[in-house]
């Protein structure tokens, strides 16, 4: 059955809703962003894992120099998302419409 009752909507819960949505429209934007992130550190520590083995244990960039290899490697993944050239967080956002 159909409730047809009138419903009460004051302007203050209209005001509410126009805040919500503007806040979630900003949430989507830094999720986007976050996201972009991510996949940007994933990408890098895969294009470069090779390249820090090359000389051998000796290497400058060897596995026990693992600080530096994230460092150059976050250094990277941010400079590419902060870019925003790979176009994933301007798609989540697109989609959050």
């Amino acid at each position: 059955m159909i409730d047809n009752k009138p419903i009460n909507i004051s302007f203050s819960k209209v005001e509410d809703l126009i805040s919500l949505k503007k806040d979630n429209r900003k949430s989507i934007e830094e999720v986007g962003k976050e996201f972009e992130l991510i996949f940007a550190k994933k990408l890098v520590n895969e294009m470069t894992k090779n390249s820090f083995d090359i000389g051998g244990k000796d290497a400058p960039m060897n596995s026990g120099n693992s600080m530096y290899r994230h460092h150059i490697t976050d250094t990277l993944a941010k400079e590419l998302a902060d870019q925003g050239s790979l176009g994933l967080a301007d798609l989540i956002k697109e989609f959050g419409k």
